[in-house]
């Protein structure tokens, strides 16, 4: 592990004498070179273990996290969901301490009241919460679920927010080659940033119908999502991955959605999802398949990302015109 500790003297110390007669007058300095640099690196190891701990859950929580994780695992929990669960539960190890024997409900709701989390992030950690108090309980560990306790989280109404074609068109020409082809897997196919971020030539499928994508979404669910030829053409021409990752593998979802969201400013990476839900609807007025090509379980989730159509809206307008 290479700390950079750089030298424990200044230059002109520096030699087979560390103290040479004509530095003699000046020992103050060579003492206190060395010790900046190395109370720089303890400053240095001591944030590296510190970010180190925050990675695993705290001691005392340790198996019981672990063993609740091999369960999930054993239920055909995703990588990913996997993950996600394992920081979850790791943070609050870290924030209550103890054992998660001797929780009770007025910590785990203190807890959640003192993090300032949208809706969605503060939804999926109280379940989170929830199943690993539930699993204690099932397996004798403990007596009670302190849990449920937990207030179920209110979801405000959500909009449908597309973002407008001008915005893609500007940030497209903003764009360099791999933000071009992030941002039409985003507009033109409705992708995820983790779906952009695994896009690869090996998904492409070719038929009688034409050309499509097999997606991997959440909980590694597949669909098949078709592509117009030339950006067929476009993933094709990668070997691989379309976005590799430096050490081998795929980038990360948080590198496209940086990318994209410095380009489309006051617009989010997932709006351009919207943008495909409403357009494919705009064409095809069937919400199910819609429902189908964006991967969701539920058509109300779906029904959250369609923007009824300004055709639509605007039909009937000469017969309500006073005069018709």
């Amino acid at each position: 592990m290479d700390l950079n500790l750089g030298p424990l003297v200044s230059p002109e110390v520096q030699g087979s004498n560390p103290c040479p007669a004509t530095n003699r007058g000046r020992p103050s300095e060579f003492i206190s070179g060395g010790l900046s640099h190395i109370h720089k690196a303890m400053a240095t190891l001591s944030t590296m273990v510190c970010a180190m701990r925050k990675q695993f859950p705290a001691p005392q929580w340790a198996d019981d996290v672990n063993h609740w994780l091999d369960s999930l695992k054993a239920a055909a929990y995703s990588p990913t969901t996997l993950s996600t669960r394992r920081c979850q539960l790791t943070a609050l190890s870290h924030a209550l301490g103890g054992s998660p024997l001797d929780v009770d409900a007025d910590e785990l709701v203190d807890y959640f009241a003192s993090r300032s989390w949208k809706p969605e992030t503060r939804k999926s950690a109280r379940n989170a919460v929830v199943s690993f108090f539930r699993w204690l309980q099932a397996s004798g560990k403990r007596d009670d679920d302190p849990s449920d306790e937990l207030p179920s989280v209110r979801r405000p109404q959500a909009h449908p927010r597309p973002c407008p074609d001008r915005v893609i068109i500007r940030a497209m020409q903003r764009a360099d080659d791999e933000e071009r082809l992030m941002l039409r897997l985003g507009a033109e196919c409705g992708l995820r940033r983790s779906e952009i971020a695994a896009t690869s030539s090996d998904d492409v499928l070719d038929d009688v119908g034409g050309r499509s994508l097999m997606v991997r979404g959440k909980g590694d669910k597949q669909r098949i999502v078709p592509l117009p030829d030339n950006l067929a053409d476009e993933i094709l021409g990668h070997d691989g991955y379309c976005f590799p990752g430096r050490f081998g593998g795929h980038v990360e979802a948080t590198y496209v959605g940086k990318r994209l969201s410095r380009l489309l400013g006051d617009w989010t990476p997932h709006s351009l999802r919207h943008r495909y839900a409403t357009r494919m609807y705009e064409a095809t007025g069937d919400i199910m398949l819609v429902s189908k090509l964006l991967g969701h379980e539920s058509v109300e989730t779906t029904q959250r990302y369609v923007a009824m159509p300004d055709s639509r809206l605007r039909i009937g307008l000469s017969s309500i015109a006073l005069g018709a």
